[in-house]
Order: C-alpha cells, then sequence, then structure tokens
C-alpha cells in the first residue's frame, strides 16, 4: 500500500535540475518531518566547545528541531550528551541553557533513572551530536580531514568569547542556501566585501575581478608558506551512490584576505592574541564546511562558527559563537565589539535576507528560478537535499544523471 507521503517522493522527482526548489519544501510541515527522519537524525550537528562546560556537572542545553539535548561533563571528564527527557514524567529536567547539575541524595541509582543518551562525539574541542535513533554516521573519516585545520588554530585550546543566536523566519534549507553562495554579497555585504578578497571570485567573477583575486592570491600564498601556515585544500568527492546517505562530508581551505587587512576586523588589526600554531599573521582564512549545518571561518587570532539550526518548518536560527586562545581576558587581550564587527553586521544582514527571500515563496507568485553560474554550490546543495530526503530510486536517478555534485566552500 502507498505510504501517505508519497506526494513528498512524487514532488521531489518533479524538481527541474539547476532551479530552485519548489514552495512545499521550504513551508510544509510534512516535509519537515521527512527532513527530521531522513536529514537531521543522518548527520551531526555543531552543539558547543568543550571549554564552555569545564568541570564535572557543568552542562549547556542544544534545542534543535523540537529536541532539547544536555551536553555535561562527567565525573571522569568525558563530555557526555542526553535527551532533557524526565524519565519520570516526561517534564524538562534542564530549563536553563547552561549551569551545573544538583547534588542528588546518596542513595540515588542513576543507571535506573538515566536519561536516554544521544550520540556525541569531540573533535579538536568542538562538541558533535546526532540524533539517530540507531547507529549514527562514522564522523571518523571527515574528523581526521577536519583535524590539521583545527590545530593549525588551536580550537581544542580556544574557549567560547561570545554567541549570537541570529532567530529566521525561514526555513533551515533558505538559511543555508543563503550562506552557500556569495552571488548577493557585493550589493548586499560592504562590510564583507572590505575584508574578503574572495568576494571578487565567488562575488563577481568578471576578468577584472578574477585578476585581482589571482594576484593576491598569488603574493599570500608564498608569504603562507615562508610562514609554514599552509594546507592542502580537502573536499568530499565520492560519487554519490558512496556518499548517501550516511557517510558524513565537508571541506577546507585557507584562502588570503585583502591585503589591508590582517584579521577580520574592521580596520584589518589584530583583534585577539594569536591562537594556535600561528607564530606571527599571514593574512589569511581557513575556511570549513563540515556537512550541511556548520560552518567556520577561521582567522589568525580568532576563528567566527555558523550553526545553521532547523526549529519548525518555518522557522530556523543561525547560532554564531567566536572562539579565541583559551587564556584570552575580554577588556584586557581583546574588545568583543570589535571581535564580533564583522560577523555581527553581516549575519544580521543576511537574517533581514532569507527572512525577505522567505516572504516572496509565500507568495502565491513564486516558482522556482534557474541558479546564476555564481550559484553551483546551490545546484550541489539542492540535488544532495533531494537525494537524503527521497527515496532510493531518487539517489539511482541523480546517480545516472551525474547529478549530486559536491557543495561547500
Amino acid at each position: 500500500m502507498p505510504s501517505s507521503d508519497d506526494w513528498i517522493d512524487d514532488l521531489i522527482d518533479a524538481q527541474k535540475p539547476g532551479h530552485s526548489l519548489d514552495q512545499a519544501f521550504y513551508r510544509d510541515a510534512a516535509i519537515f518531518e521527512r527532513d527530521c527522519e531522513r536529514v537531521f537524525r543522518r548527520h551531526w550537528f555543531l552543539a558547543g566547545h568543550a571549554a564552555e562546560i569545564p568541570d564535572p556537572g557543568a552542562y549547556r542545553l542544544f534545542d534543535v528541531a523540537g529536541k532539547s539535548i544536555i551536553l555535561i561533563r562527567g565525573r571522569e571528564g568525558a563530555v557526555h550528551a542526553h535527551y532533557n527527557v524526565c524519565r519520570h514524567r516526561g517534564s524538562r529536567v534542564l530549563l536553563t541553557p547552561t549551569g551545573n547539575t544538583p547534588r542528588m541524595p546518596e542513595n540515588f541509582a542513576p543507571a535506573e533513572h538515566g536519561l536516554k543518551p544521544c550520540h556525541v562525539q569531540v573533535v579538536e574541542g568542538l562538541i558533535f551530536i546526532c540524533l539517530a535513533d540507531g547507529a549514527a554516521p562514522d564522523m571518523d573519516p571527515i574528523a581526521e580531514q577536519l583535524r590539521p585545520f583545527l590545530r593549525l588554530h588551536g580550537f581544542e585550546n580556544a574557549r567560547l568569547a561570545h554567541r549570537t543566536v541570529f532567530p529566521v523566519q525561514a526555513n533551515w534549507k533558505l538559511a543555508v542556501e543563503n550562506y552557500l553562495e556569495c552571488y548577493h554579497c557585493k550589493p548586499a555585504h560592504p562590510e564583507y566585501c572590505r575584508v574578503e578578497i574572495k568576494a571578487d571570485s565567488i562575488g563577481d567573477g568578471c576578468p577584472a575581478a578574477m585578476t585581482r583575486y589571482d594576484a593576491r592570491h598569488r603574493e599570500w600564498l608564498a608569504h603562507a608558506e615562508r610562514l609554514g601556515t599552509m594546507l592542502p585544500a580537502f573536499g568530499t568527492e565520492l560519487p554519490l551512490d558512496e556518499r548517501l546517505p550516511h557517510t558524513q562530508f565537508g571541506a577546507g581551505y585557507r584562502a588570503p584576505l585583502r591585503a589591508s587587512h590582517l584579521t577580520g576586523t574592521e580596520d584589518g588589526r589584530p583583534a585577539a592574541p594569536l591562537m594556535g600554531e600561528f607564530k606571527d599573521y599571514d593574512g589569511g582564512e581557513t575556511a570549513l564546511g563540515i556537512g550541511p549545518f556548520t560552518y567556520v571561518l577561521a582567522y589568525n587570532d580568532h576563528a567566527a562558527i555558523f550553526e545553521f539550526v532547523p526549529q519548525e518548518a518555518e522557522r530556523s536560527e543561525i547560532v554564531t559563537s567566536w572562539l579565541v586562545h583559551g587564556d584570552a581576558c575580554e577588556g584586557e587581550d581583546y574588545d568583543l565589539q570589535r571581535l564580533t564587527w564583522l560577523w555581527t553586521v553581516t549575519t544580521g544582514q543576511d537574517k533581514s535576507i532569507i527572512e525577505a527571500n522567505a516572504a516572496g515563496i509565500r507568495s502565491s507568485c513564486y516558482e522556482p528560478g534557474p541558479a546564476s553560474l555564481l550559484e553551483g554550490d546551490l545546484t550541489g546543495f539542492r540535488e544532495w537535499y533531494l537525494a537524503v530526503a527521497g527515496s532510493p530510486h531518487r539517489l539511482k536517478r541523480l546517480t545516472r544523471s551525474g547529478g549530486g555534485r559536491y557543495f561547500g566552500m
């Protein structure tokens, strides 16, 4: 007997390659439930940094798609994750975002009242959780490729300087799509374009812009190699049938900022103490994509992390976090406003763009349109999403047609 959501598979099959998705993919509650089942439970979410829960009993909460996850430091020092649902009457056990768990009576038997565990893995200080009911997808291959970049920037010994949650009245896919393209960068993000010369290549692409970028890249590359801060780029380029649905994926590379900038501040001057293995400023950044929900831009002296967190069919969050050296003190070693300037301004602009996009999609006049030449990663993301959310025959069709280009950085 056909399942009640066969219409979703039919809609997936009807999507036009190289075009934005049908309205229902950004609005429909049943499709969001399909996303919960086939997308969210098959991938890892970044949920915090280990420095946020330094002592046994310290915890923080992470909310995603209606689920509350407790990240807690155990007595033995390891990081654990549990669903925040009481085994007695189903209430939330912890209500405040961070804190330390209260003491229980001496005769309390945790094994008899334990919360349901959630998959957790720590990679160089970054805490990832997975909502899978059974075995979690293997994260080790992508973790091994990430480690050289995270170690270069000293992520394991970093600390959280600041976090801002930007609530977005839009589906999570619109938030991710906005991040993956820079077609809008020049008209929408003047501050970003003053810092990031890659806006000339991925946000413009005309011959003059490419010439400027190539010249700057050659100059910076020679400098980075002299300083020993260059790492080979990586990206998941497996055939689609080998990559889906459970294998994790990602990408990483280093690139220059504009010659006027040592780091991602308004004036280009240092914002905080150097991190990790950097002995001097090389005027570059590291860009990482970790699955569909997590992206990193790391400078020599701080890092910005972007988490695109689904909550409901038409509600998501952009969680922007800034890391600094673990020994850095606010007001002495860094000024928070200077440190957070670029991505506070830019993410605020993105929130407005995404919500305007969502408002247009709600219109009865909306119909999917083709991607521009600067939006190739969007095509890859959409093909990947349709394959993961669809039925097995969809995966085979994409593989035969050569679709599913890797999306990312």
